[in-house]
């Protein structure tokens, strides 16, 4: 993949183009900024206070908008870069748009997008979790490994039917010999009803040599009893380096994972989950996390948060409270656990 790099003055001259192109178009600037200070006690290493972002949520600014076409199509875009708070800088500063950049077209049989896109897995995963899929309490997060978002990417998301929803996608590798290595294939379909959510999604990837050697599967839901929220969730993926080379097929590790929520108020709610994460392979590299938070509402764009973590590695494991931003974790030695507690700001726009 080559990677362009852009200056700054670049960046804001094409955001200005786009702005202008998009004057007949109904257009959206947003974004979410999260911010918090944790610390981490991990065996082997010490302790840790660190101030980070994005604990809940990833940070991101973007711009998303669409166009009435006429006879009921419309086009969409949505162009999204992700920041660090703490330091102002990008995510990723060899891209323009680290998170999303990609157009599409919709009508009422659903919507085909081109372009840089988050993965189904990723949008669907923190729905089986009473901490979104974030912060130090997401067991669900800590412990899986998958691609968050593919280039090159054609996709297609259908319209509710009978309360099911599905979408299928795509990544192009770009290569040539073979014509489909690093080619990834996303689906998912869900399903919500009342109190009821039920989801799978499931992703493959080949390697470099054309072969399948990466697979990841989410599956789970929730079900809501008045105040009190359940959710279980299961993981199960190979990505254990993320390097398409050198990972085995058939050597997985699963991710088994409940949670609940409580709305103590309209402003406040609390969470509490376990979960247990199973190697396959021989070196049984298991690990277990306990975990509790809460999230306080002071206003419906400006949310604090605050949670607490115990998580304890077997053999030679070494999972870690990691977050939801692309930050450096407090990794401790093989075999050994880490303890946690974080508290954040999250302002939406």
């Amino acid at each position: 993949m080559v990677k362009h790099h852009l200056s700054r003055s670049a960046m804001v001259l094409a955001l200005t183009v786009i702005w202008a192109k998009a004057a007949h178009a109904e257009v959206t600037l947003y974004g979410i900024l999260d911010t918090f200070v944790g610390y981490t006690n991990a065996g082997g290493k010490g302790a840790q206070v660190a101030e980070q972002s994005g604990g809940l949520y990833a940070s991101r600014v973007g711009l998303r908008g669409s166009e009435d076409l006429g006879g009921g199509m419309r086009a969409t875009f949505d162009l999204e870069n992700g920041i660090l708070t703490n330091n102002g800088a990008a995510t990723d500063s060899t891209l323009a748009f680290s998170r999303n950049a990609w157009v599409g077209l919709a009508n009422r049989y659903g919507e085909v997008r081109l372009g840089r896109q988050n993965s189904a897995l990723l949008i669907m995963h923190s729905k089986f979790d009473a901490f979104n899929g974030g912060t130090y309490g997401s067991f669900l997060h800590n412990a899986s490994t998958f691609t968050f978002r593919y280039d090159n990417m054609i996709t297609y998301w259908s319209p509710n039917v009978a309360g099911f929803t599905f979408s299928a996608g795509v990544s192009f590798g770009g290569q040539t010999s073979p014509h489909d290595a690093l080619n990834a294939y996303v689906g998912a379909v869900d399903y919500q009803r009342g109190p009821l959510y039920l989801g799978v999604s499931h992703a493959e990837q080949n390697g470099a040599n054309g072969q399948l050697n990466l697979k990841t599967t989410f599956a789970g839901g929730s079900y809501q009893f008045g105040s009190l929220t359940g959710y279980f969730a299961f993981y199960r993926g190979n990505n254990l380096g993320a390097n398409l080379n050198t990972n085995v097929e058939g050597k997985y590790h699963s991710v088994y994972w409940l949670s609940a929520g409580y709305m103590v108020s309209p402003a406040l709610h609390i969470a509490a989950g376990i979960g247990y994460v199973q190697d396959s392979t021989a070196q049984n590299n298991n690990a277990g996390e306990v975990s509790l938070g809460a999230f306080y509402n002071l206003s419906k764009r400006t949310l604090v948060y605050t949670t607490v973590a115990r998580l304890v590695n077997r053999h030679g494991a070494t999972y870690s409270l990691i977050g939801n931003g692309p930050i450096t974790p407090n990794t401790p030695v093989r075999g050994e656990g880490v303890t946690g507690a974080q508290l954040g700001i999250v302002q939406f726009f």
